[in-house]
């Protein structure tokens, strides 16, 4: 198995349930859509789209940098997708970012890194990107963004609190 830091950005829709039990068909079909734009945005910014599955994204990156300016250029495309779409029939994802020593067994990750992700993302808001704290140390200077301290978070199934940034 290899052994590897890497930047993994995790990305779930919000209320899937609810817009799959309502509309299975249109979900699918503007989820598919949005993966498409999402695994191609991905690989713009030197990503790896690493899986997908129901309405999760799983990617990682050689910098946070990299994953942090990819979560919002895909937030600011779908915000335009979104915008033509009824308010209840929106897919809007939630965004979370992490830093750590993944290991890689068949194209696969896992690792702390892949979970904190998840769980700083389940706490962020619809449409939004939150950082976990060990991301934010390491991010570049030079992105031109703001971010918001939201403090030590409890994260499932994790005994330490994580900090936690949200993208402004």
């Amino acid at each position: 198995m290899e052994r590897r830091l890497a930047a993994c950005l995790h990305a779930d829709v919000t209320g899937y349930c609810r817009l799959i039990a309502s509309d299975v068909e249109s979900t699918v079909r503007t989820l598919t859509t949005y993966r498409v734009m999402m695994i191609r945005m991905v690989a713009e910014h030197d990503g790896r789209v690493v899986d997908t599955a129901g309405d999760s994204f799983l990617a990682e990156f050689n910098s946070v940098s990299a994953a942090v300016r990819c979560a919002v250029y895909i937030q600011r495309e779908l915000e335009g997708h979104n915008a033509v779409l009824p308010p209840d029939r929106r897919l809007e994802f939630r965004v979370g970012i992490d830093l750590g020593h993944v290991i890689v067994e068949g194209g696969r990750i896992y690792g702390d890194c892949v979970n904190i992700a998840a769980r700083v993302q389940q706490g962020a808001p619809p449409g939004s990107i939150s950082v976990a704290g060990t991301a934010y140390d390491e991010m570049d200077d030079a992105l031109p963004l703001r971010f918001e301290y939201l403090g030590e978070q409890a994260v499932k199934n994790f005994d330490k609190p994580q900090r936690v940034y949200r993208v402004e």
